[in-house]
């Protein structure tokens, strides 16, 4: 597998690390294996690792007073996980595989030196996540209020940049 490739082509990471770092990040970054019906992130957990799914797919689930509901099903090329982990929030879904799924795993230990090399990339961040929650909450809008943090990228950069700090 090419992580390196991957990461480029994943627009996430693409759009907000240079060459240089794309390469200290895929050096850092691991592939790992999901079965059908395994729990990849559980809704109110810490995040730890986010993840770039790069084979199956997996839904998303957020846990309201009625039950779960499946919010959203993701494939190849998507993202997810990366809220809790570049903010310190809480999971804010359960993310499911429906099938095998293949992905490339991202620490926060492996951003940091990212982070602490170019304290700009957490603006560059808080940007991606903005847009990034914006659009889930378009995809999603009945449950805006259970999957939207609700911060501004001004926001985002400044927990990131608490986050990675401390």
């Amino acid at each position: 597998m090419n992580i390196r490739g991957i990461l480029n082509s994943t627009s996430f990471f693409s759009v907000v690390l240079d060459a240089e770092q794309l390469d200290l990040l895929a050096a850092e970054t691991r592939e790992v294996r999901f079965g059908r019906g395994e729990v990849i992130m559980r809704q109110g957990e810490i995040g730890t690792a986010m993840y770039v799914l790069t084979d199956g797919k997996v839904t998303v689930s957020v846990h309201q007073p009625g039950g779960d509901k499946v919010v959203a099903t993701l494939g190849p090329g998507e993202v997810v996980g990366e809220m809790a982990v570049i903010t310190g929030e809480r999971r804010s879904a359960t993310v499911k595989a429906k099938g095998r799924v293949t992905a490339l795993e991202i620490t926060k230990a492996a951003l940091a030196p990212l982070l602490a090399a170019e304290p700009k990339l957490a603006h560059r961040f808080g940007t991606m996540i903005e847009q990034r929650t914006g659009e889930l909450t378009g995809r999603r809008d009945k449950v805006r209020q259970s999957i939207s943090v609700g911060l501004g990228r001004e926001q985002i950069a400044a927990r990131m940049t608490s986050y990675y700090s401390g």
